[in-house]
């Protein structure tokens, strides 16, 4: 399958001081598909990835889910930046494989496409 991302819920770093995670403890999350997207027949995959143990290669926890959806209107565009899943990561990108207790990271690179807006 490919895939484009439409909504990211990153980490937020002040430069080593401290990390925090807006997704914590929430049990919702809006977001909104662009208007321009064609209408169809989509599948919508939501990730979240636990890093507590991401410090070694493996380690990060990937909670996966998934909804089929249609899309009614008038938009006449497609994502142009499409992944394969599975194959979009190795591993290895700095999202995926941190530290994220000491050194504290001073930036997080949310792993994954670019946000299509």
């Amino acid at each position: 399958a490919s895939a484009d991302q439409v909504s990211q819920l990153s980490a937020v770093t002040n430069g080593g001081t401290s990390i925090t995670w807006p997704a914590d403890n929430i049990t919702s999350y809006t977001f909104t598909i662009p208007s321009k997207l064609a209408p169809g027949d989509y599948l919508v995959r939501i990730e979240h990835i636990a890093l507590h143990g991401a410090s070694t290669f493996g380690g990060a926890q990937f909670y996966i889910s998934c909804a089929q959806i249609h899309v009614f209107g008038s938009g006449t565009s497609s994502p142009t930046s499409l992944v394969s899943i599975p194959g979009v990561y190795t591993g290895n990108e700095p999202g995926i494989l941190i530290n994220i207790y000491w050194p504290i990271p001073t930036t997080y690179t949310q792993p994954g496409p670019a946000v299509w807006s």
